[in-house]
């Protein structure tokens, strides 16, 4: 399909450049009217297809979800809710994306079909969920469950990403200002105690054979970092390389207790929200699986998937993987009872949420005075075996 080149001003004054996919000319013009926005000139761009000069972000995607949902929600026309928020958006590629549903569903396409065109954009959860919401006549329902759903996963990613970046940074600082000690600060303390031909301490000769090493295979150890880093990427792409990391992850010290917790919140989050949107129960186990972010977790759930088409109750299953905590599977086994399995996934989702955030705040307390010890040994034995030469001469000067 033909892509065109856009300058328009919208309804605020703004001007804005982006692309838009269309039949012709004059559907690429009928579609822009159609978003109250005013075209200041339109060129086809041949000989190539849809691009993406920038990516989407999550934040973009939730908004443009909640923003469907309440225009569906308030009558608006389906096609006419697009427009309006293909005028709004300010993401080139988003826009572009909305564009391009936009001609798919005028041209009979439904709207998880057209969505289902982009996979890195729309998970295979968003299309399922929206289909279902097709199916049963209850889309703005489930786009604003979807927008809840992708909320509550990014707020427990940060949650994660949070319990690793502080020592993160910390170590990374420490590193760069010991580089920059030992290829900076020691050589000029060291041509000083050489000029004085002074005999120097074994703690002081260590650290300037080591600035020494350092200055001289600076280059090499840098680039060998480097190398070893993504080589290390490579090997953890060949599947056996990333069940093994994957289960190491689940096992390490400390760390593990929290990628549990949300591998566990995730997988409840998930499975309630499909369940809760008419999604049938084998399809949303298969989708909740492929989300779980952990191959060891996403072959465990596809047995338990495996056991449930063949009659096996969901409670025993998840007990048969022992990824589960008793509490989780004692929860699902009463919700499997009354027929209400997704409100006691909820509660699971929301205690596991919980004691990630009370999990992140221990292991933030944890390892803060590990670090301080680090910093104090490190930095402070590197100043002591500066000083000892200078004590030595102060009291051979005093003499």
């Amino acid at each position: 399909m033909p892509l065109f080149n856009y300058t328009v001003i919208s309804y605020t004054g703004k001007k804005i450049n982006g692309q838009i996919e269309a039949r012709d000319r004059a559907t690429a013009i009928s579609t822009l009217r159609k978003s109250q926005l005013i075209i200041v000139d339109i060129r086809e761009l041949k000989g190539e297809g849809l691009k993406q000069k920038s990516r989407v972000k999550l934040e973009d995607l939730i908004i443009f979800t909640r923003q469907l949902g309440a225009l569906v929600k308030a009558g608006v026309p389906l096609v006419k809710g697009l427009n309006i928020l293909f005028g709004q958006v300010e993401n080139r590629a988003l826009r572009q994306i909305i564009s391009s549903v936009i001609t798919k569903i005028e041209s009979g396409s439904s709207l998880s079909d057209a969505l289902a065109y982009y996979p890195n954009m729309f998970s295979h959860l968003y299309i399922n969920m929206i289909k279902a919401g097709e199916f049963s006549g209850a889309l703005d329902a489930i786009l604003e469950r979807l927008s809840t759903y992708l909320e509550s996963n990014e707020r427990l990613a940060r949650k994660v990403r949070a319990a690793f970046i502080y020592p993160s940074v910390i170590l990374t600082v420490a590193i760069l200002i010991t580089a920059i000690i030992f290829l900076k600060v020691i050589p000029g303390f060291e041509s000083i105690f050489t000029s004085l031909g002074a005999s120097l301490p074994l703690p002081t000769q260590i650290v300037f054979s080591i600035s020494q090493f350092s200055r001289k295979y600076f280059v090499v150890a840098a680039g060998g970092m480097v190398g070893l880093f993504f080589l290390i990427r490579q090997i953890l792409q060949l599947p056996a390389a990333g069940i093994a990391f994957d289960r190491l992850k689940l096992d390490f010290p400390v760390f593990g207790r929290v990628i549990r917790k949300v591998v566990v919140a995730r997988f409840s989050r998930t499975l309630s929200t499909l369940l809760k949107s008419g999604v049938s129960i084998l399809v949303a186990l298969e989708i909740s699986s492929k989300t779980s972010g952990n191959r060891i977790v996403e072959v465990a759930l596809d047995k338990v998937t495996s056991r449930v088409s063949k009659g096996e109750k969901i409670a025993e299953s998840l007990m048969e993987s022992k990824l589960f905590a008793p509490l989780v599977v004692s929860l699902v086994a009463v919700g499997e009872e009354t027929g209400d399995i997704s409100s006691m996934l909820d509660k699971i989702a929301y205690f596991y949420e919980d004691e990630v955030d009370v999990a992140v705040g221990n292991l933030t307390s944890l390892i803060e005075p590990f670090i301080i010890v680090f910093l104090g040994v490190l930095i402070g034995g590197i100043v002591l075996s500066i000083f000892l030469p200078i004590l030595q001469l102060t009291q051979v000067m005093g003499r």
